[in-house]
């Protein structure tokens, strides 16, 4: 259907101190131009274990003059909740990350900045997506970790509108592993550190115990805790214990 809006042009204004002297040659209609604008790029930050890797994503995603890309360390991921890597984050306005050899606590506090921040993440493989991250209604993508630069740049433009995108080549194998997946039809079986810090709320640890126990940040502890209560579809810590003991996920 055709637009209804008015086409607008934008034309160079000329003040009265900038009108030309008495005398002087007449700007005709064919010296007159309208102002273009170049649309600005998107800004996509790259997050991947090795430079290599993030060289060669950053590649992918300039074979497009429309997109410009970032590269974020690792480690600024991993420290003080993420925290170092906060302005580049923000100032993003697409994530791709490749989650293989990057360690839990940075996916977990790269998703984490991400959905504070409100910027759309594309995930290269559904291996290793924290479970908050695949149960959020949020924009988001998953493509094959060996997706072409045609795919990457196509996933990059459509969340960047704020729509889910799922790779035919993977969604077939990993329907309950990607972003947005029916809560209905995905398995409430908790992962191994879940159970860990499961055990150790049954235990009566608050959040600042249990990070000190298994080496992670508090940060980290309480979206364990936020997933496992959805998970189990409890309101409360107490709740969780108690429904994990009864179906026996957690023996007391």
């Amino acid at each position: 259907m055709p637009s209804t809006q008015p086409l607008v042009r934008t034309a160079n204004v000329t003040t009265l101190e900038q009108r030309p002297e008495i005398g002087s040659p007449r700007r005709t209609l064919a010296t007159l131009s309208p102002a273009s604008q170049s649309p600005r790029r998107l800004v996509v930050g790259i997050v991947a274990a090795y430079p290599s890797m993030r060289a060669g994503l950053g590649a992918l995603v300039q074979s497009d003059r429309n997109l410009t890309a970032s590269a974020v360390a690792p480690q600024a991921l991993a420290a003080a909740s993420g925290m170092p890597a906060l302005a580049q984050i923000s100032d993003a306005d697409v994530i791709l990350v490749a989650p293989g050899d990057l360690g839990d606590e940075t996916l977990v506090n790269l998703s984490s900045l991400s959905h504070s921040e409100g910027v759309p993440m594309i995930w290269l493989g559904p291996e290793g997506i924290p479970d908050h991250a695949r149960e959020s209604r949020r924009p988001a993508g998953v493509i094959a970790p060996d997706a072409d630069a045609e795919t990457v740049v196509a996933a990059i433009n459509a969340v960047s509108l704020g729509l889910q995108v799922v790779d035919p080549a993977i969604a077939d194998l990993h329907a309950t592993a990607i972003p947005g997946a029916d809560p209905e039809t995905t398995p409430s079986t908790l992962s191994p550190r879940e159970r860990e810090v499961l055990g150790l709320v049954a235990a009566g640890l608050p959040n600042k115990a249990i990070a000190r126990t298994l080496g992670i940040s508090d940060h980290t502890v309480k979206f364990h805790v936020s997933s496992v209560l959805t998970k189990l579809g409890a309101s409360s810590r107490t709740e969780a214990v108690t429904l994990a003991t009864r179906q026996g996920i957690l023996s007391l």
